[in-house]
């Protein structure tokens, strides 16, 4: 029997992804047939392989890190909210179009649903200022009405960027950025978001925090690293905070780029039961 549905991811080191499971379970759930393409590719050939991937009988393409903006050139177009964080994961290949979409939003939003009345008008603190950073911010300020927020990295420019970015989509957001190893108010944060890498796959037992930093104790930690060793997560809940790994927004990303794909929903709890337990 010939597959159903046809899908890919292509990244930079993707071997660690669970998408390839999250996919396995879609098409299980919805007793089709299915295959999902893995591809790694390094800067230098990601332009060949994207454009391979694409020419072939694929229906959809996951983005991931460092392509989110790559890939944008070579799209015939893109929708708002990819537009306005400057960055696509999502391709849908239709009838030989590349159209892209952003489902980082909507994976960081489905996560926080339960916390809403903690968050409205409330702050927000967020390490990093990549593409998952963007979608972080534009969240909680669209969805969740986050009004101040407080976001640092480790290079002053790309902070600035980041900034100007994100005003130039939102304006009247109150952003203030710091350059990490520098003073951040003493102000607690309604929310601490980890859109960095550190404590996640490959270094586990590292913090993107300060040493003395205190956690806002009964708030929210959201870590958009998904491993199960994670010590970042253990300790915000050890404070008695509401800690989220970045297993539920993953999930959500991929159902929405199935639905994006095929038109069809598939049950969220279900999806995460069998690839997450």
């Amino acid at each position: 029997m010939s597959d159903v549905y046809r899908f890919g991811m292509i990244g930079h080191n993707t071997a660690y992804s669970k998408s390839p499971d999250i996919f396995k379970a879609i098409f299980a759930i919805k007793n089709v047939s299915g295959s999902f393409v893995n591809m790694t590719a390094t800067p230098d050939e990601f332009e060949t392989r994207f454009k391979e991937l694409a020419a072939g009988d694929i229906q959809g393409l996951s983005i991931t890190i460092p392509y989110k903006r790559v890939v944008i050139p070579f799209l015939d177009d893109i929708d708002p909210v990819a537009t306005a964080l400057e960055a696509v994961n999502s391709v849908w290949v239709k009838n030989g179009t590349l159209n892209g979409f952003n489902t980082d939003s909507h994976g960081f939003s489905l996560a926080l649903r339960p916390h809403a009345e903690k968050l409205k008008h409330g702050r927000a603190l967020v390490l990093g200022c990549g593409g998952a950073a963007k979608a972080a911010v534009y969240s909680l300020y669209t969805y969740y009405e986050v009004k101040e927020f407080t976001v640092v990295a480790r290079n002053a420019e790309h902070l600035d960027e980041f900034r100007k970015s994100l005003q130039r989509q939102i304006s009247g957001i109150a952003l203030t950025t710091v350059v990490m190893g520098t003073s951040v108010t003493d102000d607690q944060p309604d929310i601490v978001v980890n859109c960095t890498p550190v404590g996640g796959w490959n270094s586990p037992d590292s913090s993107p925090f300060v040493i003395g930093f205190n956690w806002p104790q009964g708030k929210i930690y959201f870590d958009l690293n998904y491993n199960t060793d994670n010590q970042l997560v253990a300790a915000a809940r050890s404070v008695g905070m509401i800690a989220i790994d970045g297993s539920m927004m993953l999930v959500g990303q991929a159902i929405r780029s199935f639905n994006i794909w095929t038109g069809e929903d598939v049950n969220f709890d279900e999806v995460y039961r069998r690839v997450f337990g």
